[in-house]
């Protein structure tokens, strides 16, 4: 849809024209509001429709009756354009009078000079200034593009980003990160346009502009600066748009017509180089209907398999788009050697399992899951599938491989979720694993996450003479702080005389506000633990020790 809201007459067939004057005159049309700029929703006899103006065209509407999901159009959608007509000329008009009643000078705004000017004479001025403003010439092109008629479809697409490259190029043929904003502008006016299409089912549009923008703007990406990330994004959804016209049926003529386009592009060098030859794989394993193309594919993706050995390319993704394609062709048991002979490959190990959960097949899942943690594997990967695992147990409440696969986990991420959760499934064995669990981490050298690891566990298991005399050992503030509670009962005056000795070690050896808060709030954190006596004692002997330091002296007045 692209055309005047007050000249709907001369776009709508009658049917739908008699029915939503009927509709709009019996009060069928509940509830128009504009949800957000330019974006209108409506009621009309139970149907919900939306209609995006901007403001006096149409550019599209939806409804969920039948009528439009077959046709396009529908009464329904009819009624609300004309409602929102009726509601703009009345709006209108009210303006109208309030400006006749209004005394003092009218503004010069835009809007009062194109609702006077001559409209040969404003064709003139763009022609015009088109000519002088390069920017404004292009933002012409790209905006008008699709209601020019005398020029092939998709030779006015490509010559429109062809002179837009040239506008923004350098002399050493480098894009500059404004010259690329520029041309995303450009691509972000046409990929509306593409979607526009797709609603009003111009499904040949889409082909042309999907197709320029891959063709063109795949040869610079490598040449654009700083927005190389955004460009490439333009020719994914590039792609997409031609996925999403596929879902839609198009006519045979136009999907044979992708294929052979696809099967000419894709061995280009400038797709391989930017990772766009997958992208016509992945299309052309949605367009492979008959055998033949089916077949034609597949040879297609094997001999790139041997470029890409060649080139020194990742084969994974080649693999699974030959998965695809073999079962989308229906032989399951070419597919299943293909995937068995590969699994060391992390993508198609994983494809694999995710083929299995999706037909239920649990104990495959698990078998390929035992069988992947053998590899050399990623360490994501390798903590995906001891997720997998750890699941599977417990589904299957095997105390033993949940014990097994919690411990794994929790050594990765030091989670304690995790070693909760193999603390439950564990039988008689479970001292050793937490001396096993100690040593482990003990074994790397020191950093704060590590060392309040081992404290919780040491706390958690309830070995709080070990946990003092950690506490002792690293000679942390923070730990004595974070744990102190699970001391202060069992190893008081230990624990105290720790505190007194890190906090005046701490203080004479850092100085300025932060020490002083710092000092502040682990006094409190001994008020807290029922130590308020020594805080106190501290605080004075701070006092007397360290007068001249201002800000402790505030910070110890608001304890």
């Amino acid at each position: 849809m692209n055309f005047l809201l007050q000249k709907l007459e001369s776009h709508l067939d009658e049917g739908a024209l008699f029915g939503g004057e009927q509709l709009l005159e019996a009060g069928a049309v509940d509830g128009l509001f504009e949800l957000e700029k330019h974006l209108w929703l409506a009621t009309v006899e139970g149907y919900e429709v939306e209609l995006k103006v901007s403001p006096s065209k149409v550019l599209g509407g939806t409804c969920d009756c039948e009528r439009f999901a077959e046709e396009g159009m529908c009464e329904h959608l009819a009624a609300m354009m004309m409602a929102l007509r009726r509601r703009q000329q009345a709006k209108k008009q009210h303006k109208e009078k309030a400006r006749k009643e209004t005394q003092g000078p009218r503004k010069l705004t835009t809007g009062i000079v194109l609702d006077n000017v001559n409209l040969e004479e404003l064709a003139d001025f763009v022609r015009d200034y088109a000519k002088a403003n390069r920017n404004f010439a292009i933002a012409l092109k790209a905006r008008f593009a699709s209601a020019v008629t005398g020029i092939d479809g998709k030779e006015k697409y490509q010559q429109l980003l062809e002179s837009t490259i040239k506008a923004v190029r350098k002399t050493d043929r480098s894009i500059s990160v404004r010259g690329s904003q520029r041309l995303i502008k450009v691509l972000e006016e046409l990929q509306q346009q593409a979607e526009q299409a797709i609603l009003e089912r111009d499904f040949v549009e889409v082909a042309f502009i999907s197709q320029s923008i891959i063709e063109k703007i795949t040869p610079i990406l490598k040449k654009a600066r700083g927005k190389q990330r955004e460009l490439k994004r333009d020719v994914g959804r590039a792609f997409e748009n031609l996925h999403r016209l596929l879902e839609k049926n198009p006519a045979p003529t136009l999907a044979r017509s992708l294929w052979e386009y696809s099967l000419q592009e894709y061995d280009k060098l400038v797709y391989r180089s930017n990772g766009a030859d997958l992208l016509f794989f992945k299309l052309m394993v949605e367009l492979a209907q008959e055998a033949g193309q089916q077949e034609t594919l597949l040879e297609a993706l094997r001999n790139y398999q041997e470029k890409y050995q060649e080139e020194g390319r990742p084969l994974a993704p080649l693999m699974l788009l030959e998965l695809s394609a073999l079962e989308k062709a229906g032989r399951p048991d070419e597919a299943r050697r293909l995937m068995e002979s590969n699994l060391t490959q992390p993508d198609v190990l994983l494809y694999a399992i995710q083929q299995a959960i999706a037909k239920g097949q649990m104990p495959r899942v698990k078998a390929l899951a035992i069988t992947g943690l053998r590899f050399d594997l990623p360490a994501e990967v390798k903590a995906r599938l001891e997720e997998m695992l750890l699941q599977l147990a417990e589904q299957d409440e095997e105390p033993e491989e949940v014990n097994q696969y919690a411990l794994k986990r929790f050594l990765d991420t030091q989670d304690f979720a995790y070693l909760e959760k193999a603390r439950r499934a564990a039988g008689p064995d479970w001292p050793r694993q937490v001396e096993e669990t100690l040593a482990y981490f003990q074994s790397f050298p020191y950093s704060p996450s590590r060392r309040n690891t081992i404290a919780r566990i040491l706390a958690e298991e309830g070995l709080l003479g070990r946990l003092m005399d950690y506490a002792e050992q690293v000679q942390s503030l923070d730990l004595i702080q974070e744990f102190s509670p699970y001391l202060i009962d069992s190893h008081r005056e230990r624990l105290l005389e720790l505190y007194r000795r890190l906090l005046t070690d701490f203080l004479r050896n850092h100085l300025g506000r932060k020490t002083s808060q710092r000092i502040r709030e682990a006094l409190q954190r001994l008020h807290e633990i029922g130590a308020g006596s020594l805080a106190v004692l501290l605080v004075e002997e701070f006092r007397s020790q360290y007068p001249e330091r201002h800000s402790l002296m505030e910070e110890l007045a608001l304890f």
